[in-house]
């Protein structure tokens, strides 16, 4: 699902460098948890993405309204590092081959 909102969005393929610094920073500020593999919005995070797609604009304006709603949002500070040991060129890989299948390509 990453990879496929990656590419609609920003019509490019995230490296796991930016997968893994993008989740950090999310992390850090409270906007997702990361256990077991798994990435969940929190409660603050679904507050700050449901303010982004409220705001007006087409689909192409989404990334511009998520970046004004995390820059408006108070975030504090974790202080723990997520296990992202998950995130590997090998699980990137495989998830851009199951998104390519997805699409018939």
């Amino acid at each position: 699902m990453l990879i496929g909102a990656a590419d609609s969005l920003n019509h490019a393929i995230p490296t796991v460098g930016e997968i893994t610094r993008s989740l950090k920073a999310l992390y850090r500020c409270g906007l997702v948890d990361i256990r077991d593999g798994r990435i969940l919005l929190t409660s603050r995070g679904r507050t700050v993405a449901d303010d982004g797609f409220a705001r007006s604009g087409g689909r192409f304006s989404i990334p511009d309204s998520l970046r004004k709603s995390l820059d408006a949002a108070n975030h504090p500070s974790v202080d723990s590092e997520p296990d992202l040991s998950f995130v590997t060129d090998e699980t990137v890989s495989a998830a851009f081959q199951e998104y390519r299948k997805m699409l018939g390509t």
